[in-house]
């Protein structure tokens, strides 16, 4: 996709050649407030005359998000990955914009819910869908990324491949073990229909993708283990000693007695509904 400078009232940026995008819409939404707010931005679902949109706007001084958001998102997809299609993207007084393309779909909480059930033919497609992201996270290491907030909000499933939402944290790799941190992000969470088996499918899946032996594989788990406890209690304010006694598959079972049932969903771009 090609960008060509636009600006407008004070606003500065790219805007894609072949977009056909209401920018004053665009603006007027950015202006009006509204939509889902995260602690740096907020979000809002836009339907125009050429489909939906998301304008994710960014409070001064957040210009420089909006920018990585659209940086990111662009070297992604240049390394085989996909992303939300970036449609505009601005800065005006420290304040950023960005606006994006619906990246189709459904989230991965959805997709697995949906898969959820004792069918023989729905587990066997949950199971492949697992598989899949475990593979997808590993390519998203070996093409040198880390994602910034690797939630499972943040990942959509849309025509067979997986989709990084809120790139506007991702950065290039600077050192190994700064991948581990988005395994921890991706397993603190209490997921309907995913049990103890459904984790270890990930794992492996990611660990045969970025070629770990078994003893690194065991290793891994182990230290994921500890760290998504130690998450888990310090974000959901449970004692050390009470999770200790439950072990990490009570800790973790849907439906069981640390399930708050929540799963806090940011405003993301590039997301349907």
């Amino acid at each position: 996709m090609t960008y060509r400078r636009w600006a407008v009232d004070g606003w500065r940026g790219w805007e894609a050649t072949d977009a056909m995008l209401d920018v004053e819409a665009c603006l007027a939404a950015h202006a009006r407030g509204g939509g889902r707010r995260s602690r740096h931005a907020r979000s809002l679902r836009l339907e125009t005359a050429h489909g939906v949109v998301f304008v994710k706007s960014y409070p001064a001084p957040g210009a420089r998000r909006a920018r990585r958001a659209f940086t990111m998102g662009r070297a992604l997809v240049a390394a085989g990955l996909r992303a939300p299609r970036t449609l505009l993207v601005g800065s005006r007084a420290g304040d950023g914009l960005l606006v994006t393309a619906d990246a189709g779909g459904e989230d991965l909480l959805t997709a697995v819910a949906r898969l959820a059930g004792p069918d023989a033919g729905l587990r066997l497609e949950k199971r492949r869908l697992l598989h899949a992201l475990g593979d997808e996270v590993a390519r998203l290491h070996a093409a040198g990324f880390v994602h910034g907030d690797l939630v499972p909000p943040n990942l959509r499933w849309a025509e067979g491949a997986f989709v990084f939402l809120d790139n506007d944290r991702t950065h290039r790799i600077r050192l190994p073990l700064q991948t581990r941190r988005n395994l921890v992000q991706l397993g603190r969470f209490v997921v309907d229909g995913v049990g103890a088996s459904d984790r270890m499918r990930v794992l492996w899946s990611y660990a045969a993708a970025r070629g770990l032996g078994r003893v690194r594989r065991q290793r891994l788990a182990r230290w994921l283990m500890r760290k998504i406890t130690a998450r888990r209690c310090a974000i959901d304010h449970i004692a050390p000693d009470v999770a200790a006694r439950a072990g990490f598959r009570t800790l973790m079972r849907s439906g069981g007695p640390f399930d708050s049932g929540r799963v806090p969903l940011d405003p993301v771009e590039g997301a349907a509904g």
